[in-house]
């Protein structure tokens, strides 16, 4: 089946775009962040992890301190604190994995 011609150049165009963008931020992002080694990738999965680990310790005990029907301000405010850590640090490591399967920075052996 033929696409008509006006098909064919939005296409083609919208694949030329894509390769523009993702050159630039290959050049960029790379600049940035240079070669990403195992290590350093496996590192910010580790910091994420502690950090939801933590962050869950803090609800259960919170959690436990329920049961007797108060619960400290200090300690809300710190599951609060511990949450936008994590949630942080998520949002970090999913961009990071964006931007390795997107080819804007390189894994280094």
């Amino acid at each position: 089946m033929l696409m008509p011609p006006d098909e064919v150049a939005t296409r083609r165009l919208h694949h030329e775009l894509e390769m523009t963008i993702r050159e630039v931020n290959h050049e960029l992002i790379s600049a940035s962040t240079g070669a990403i080694t195992r290590e350093a990738f496996t590192s910010v999965a580790r910091m994420v992890a502690d950090l939801r680990g933590r962050y869950l310790q803090c609800v259960l005990r919170l959690g436990e301190a329920s049961l007797s029907g108060h619960v400290e301000t200090d300690a809300a405010l710190e599951l609060k604190a511990l949450r936008e850590a994590y949630n942080e640090a998520a949002e970090g490591f999913s961009a990071l994995e964006h931007a390795l399967q997107r080819g804007y920075v390189t894994l280094a052996a």
